[in-house]
């Protein structure tokens, strides 16, 4: 997986899970909390794996898609 998608991917289950968490609470119904909780940490999870530089391979840390890798330099878009 490409970091654009991991990018979107993490906004997708942040949103999804934050949603179902939030309905969960809401409503009093707990299944809906754990699985809005577990949407959510799955997106981290795959965002902590995917989210890399493609030509050295490092960790972003960085909110959003940088436009130079900030460890090797490298024009990224």
């Amino acid at each position: 997986m490409d970091y654009f998608k991991s990018y979107v991917l993490l906004w997708v289950g942040a949103i999804t899970g934050g949603a179902l968490a939030t309905v969960g609470v809401g409503l009093e119904i707990h299944l809906l909390l754990g699985l809005g909780c577990v949407v959510l940490l799955a997106a981290l999870l795959q965002t902590w794996l995917f989210f890399r530089c493609p030509n050295c391979g490092r960790y972003w840390n960085t909110f959003g898609i940088p436009h130079y890798c900030p460890h090797c330099g490298e024009f990224i878009w």
